[in-house]
């Protein structure tokens, strides 16, 4: 696994095409983690470049297809991303940058742990005995800061169900797709359909898939709309009582393997402890740790679901 080394070598670069980013995965000969599935849907046979491109965003270290690199890839400015409000802690986030990392080091009034954490990069804790101090010598050194990282982003995500954020489009009239209702009750699953049936549907959430090519629409009342996958999943669904599962004495929130958070919500959760979640092979469910309670129930407003 080295994508460290990747990392370091994408900070160095700085944004390039999409055909880039494959070929870099191939160099570095990243591997997926058995223990931790980065994709989208459960029991993936996405290719470990769409495997490694879920998780650097995850991570908040690049963004794909954003408004500067609309064909490819952009690595986030160096940024330290406090998560805790009670704590002088941020994850760094972004650009490994050598000459910051060894500014950051030499750092006598600043903590620094790193952890090696398998299917991801090393992550980097940065710790200070104040707030004010932490976010003005992380300044000093080079870095952005970005306060209460977590409840920040989510306050600026729009609810699954705002249609303002779904793109109107059409579904494929070719032949050739493999199409797929998500069933919902009584099973989270995805259910084989005739491809015409897909586009007489009312209501619902449609799967296309031809080779590695995945395209998700969900009809609402006639119209059809593009949506990532966990916008579509939740924008469906009713409120379910065990979706959402908060344990405050361990601060966890997880969900289904089956239901995974949209991506921005994701890295959110993800930025509360700088890891990807976990996977508990007994419950089939994704763990996020080190979850405040306000962002957990955040989260749960976005998704129209019971925190429980």
């Amino acid at each position: 696994m080295s994508f460290d080394r990747m990392l370091l070598w994408l900070s160095a670069k700085g944004q390039g095409s999409w055909s880039q980013f494959r070929g870099a995965v191939e160099a570095f000969d990243l591997e997926p983690d058995v223990e931790d599935s980065s994709s989208t849907d459960t029991g993936s046979d996405l290719p470990i470049y769409q495997e490694a491109r879920f998780t650097l965003q995850r991570l908040g270290h690049v963004e794909f297809y954003a408004a500067e690199s609309e064909n490819g890839w952009k690595v986030v400015p160096p940024t330290v991303a406090i998560h805790e409000p009670a704590r002088a802690e941020g994850v760094l986030c972004g650009a490994r940058l050598p000459v910051l990392l060894d500014r950051l080091a030499a750092a006598s009034d600043l903590g620094m742990e790193r952890s090696k954490i398998a299917g991801m990069p090393e992550r980097i804790l940065v710790r200070s005995a104040s707030h004010e101090q932490l976010v003005a010598r992380a300044r000093e050194l080079g870095f952005l800061v970005q306060r209460d990282a977590p409840a920040s982003l989510l306050s600026a995500l729009p609810s699954v169900r705002d249609r303002n954020s779904w793109h109107t489009s059409n579904m494929p009239e070719t032949l050739g797709w493999f199409v797929h209702r998500f069933s919902i009750y009584p099973e989270l699953q995805w259910i084989a359909l005739p491809q015409a049936d897909a586009r007489r549907g009312s209501s619902g959430l449609f799967r296309f898939v031809a080779k590695h090519q995945r395209f998700y629409y969900v009809r609402w009342r006639g119209r059809t709309f593009s949506v990532p996958v966990q916008v579509g999943k939740y924008a469906v669904m009713r409120r379910r009582r065990d979706t959402l599962r908060y344990d405050s004495a361990r601060r966890a929130l997880s969900f289904p393997v089956s239901l995974r958070p949209p991506l921005l919500m994701e890295r959110a959760l993800v930025l509360c402890s700088g890891a990807l979640p976990r996977i508990d092979a007994a419950t089939r469910r994704l763990e996020y740790s080190r979850v405040d309670e306000n962002v957990a129930l955040l989260a749960g407003q976005l998704l129209h679901q019971e925190v429980r």
